[in-house]
């Protein structure tokens, strides 16, 4: 382990949990009841209400919902990069490095924080071209973040980047020596997807890794990741509101709506036997090829006021399966299926009404 790396594990912030394991079934980030608010002029934005998941070695979640459900504040919380009326109310966010030791991560400080960031988990923004600094070489954002991370041989670090950037599909050279607008749109993704893992980080967050990209672009991006996963073995967080490629890309979907995750399952299993209301009114909501032309299928009302939230059950003025104890009593995140778990009250009713979106939706592979 670098310096760098050793002046994060620090004694007062890690608790042993046994030997190192390369079992690929271990959990790499531990998300515990978490909420996350923002303060507003009529109160508290309860952005993200009580989270939990884990994320296992090799391992791609997938978080989808409609904009503003939560899922990007989460991950903007996970490497504490809220704004400033951001803030984490509650909960625990637990990270076991490669050597078994686990870190607090809110616990850590700006030093650590920083070293923790791109060296053991990397974010990767959906707008590439304001991720990259317009005025000085791609060379030069490659030897930045290196240097802030302690490693100072600049030869390697070329190499490895070179390397990375033959990996992603890219002229390694000319990418290398380029300013970003001498680059597509679809260049600057992968220059960020290389640069994302030039640390070799255990976690990577993506933030709609394809917007803004044609589908032949697209194509070729998910194809990119899974090729680094696979070659290096880190485990994927990512948003996205295109249920194709999360049906593509993920091992495990959440759906998220006002903050809260509604249900959480392996990918199979949550788009075919989908459970909450919301989660099969995404699944009807997506155009059919096959149908020919037809209405497209959309879910009723809007999203609820984050400060003011309805009583019970979040979605229930928008559910049709709703009852009298969903418009009082919040249903609870429970297992109703092995590895898959919902807070629904009607998920058994929902399951039955499922068919439609078992027959339109499949796996892109």
């Amino acid at each position: 382990m670098s310096t760098s790396k050793q002046a994060l594990f620090t004694p007062a912030r890690v608790t042993a949990e046994g030997p190192p394991t390369s079992s690929p079934a271990r959990v790499v980030l531990s998300v515990q009841d978490v909420s996350i608010s923002y303060l507003a002029h009529r109160g508290r934005v309860r952005a993200v209400s009580q989270v939990s998941f884990d994320l296992r070695q090799g391992e791609s979640l997938a978080l989808i919902g409609e904009s503003g459900c939560g899922k990007s504040t989460l991950n903007l919380g996970i490497i504490r990069l809220l704004p400033k009326t951001g803030r984490v109310d509650q909960g625990k966010i637990l990270y076991t490095a490669r050597d078994g030791s686990i870190v607090d991560v809110l616990a850590l400080s700006d030093r650590e924080m920083r070293a923790f960031r791109w060296g053991e988990c990397a974010m990767i923004f959906q707008a590439a071209l304001n991720s990259l600094n317009p005025v000085i070489r791609v060379r030069d954002m490659v030897y930045d973040t290196a240097e802030a991370h302690g490693r100072h041989d600049r030869a390697r670090i070329r190499n490895r980047m070179l390397d990375l950037f033959r990996k992603v599909r890219l002229d390694a050279e000319r990418v290398f020596n380029a300013y970003p607008h001498e680059l597509s749109g679809g260049m600057r993704q992968r220059v960020l997807l290389a640069l994302g893992v030039l640390l070799n980080p255990q976690v990577v967050i993506l933030d709609e890794p394809t917007t803004a990209v044609d589908i032949l672009t697209q194509r070729t991006i998910l194809e990119v990741l899974k090729d680094l996963r696979e070659a290096m073995g880190f485990s994927i967080i990512f948003i996205s509101h295109d249920l194709s490629i999360a049906a593509e890309m993920a091992d495990t979907v959440a759906t998220m709506y006002a903050g809260e995750i509604v249900e959480i399952g392996p990918v199979n299993e949550l788009f075919y036997r989908p459970r909450h209301a919301y989660t099969l009114g995404l699944l009807q909501a997506v155009p059919k090829l096959s149908a020919g032309a037809q209405d497209l299928s959309s879910i009723p009302g809007s999203p609820p006021d984050l400060i003011e939230p309805p009583s019970g059950c979040k979605f229930h003025p928008r559910c049709p399966f709703a009852t009298e104890r969903c418009r009082h009593e919040p249903p609870p995140l429970i297992e109703d299926a092995p590895g898959h778990r919902v807070a629904c009250f009607e998920s058994e009713r929902v399951l039955a009404a499922s068919g439609p979106a078992r027959q339109s939706t499949h796996r892109l592979d």
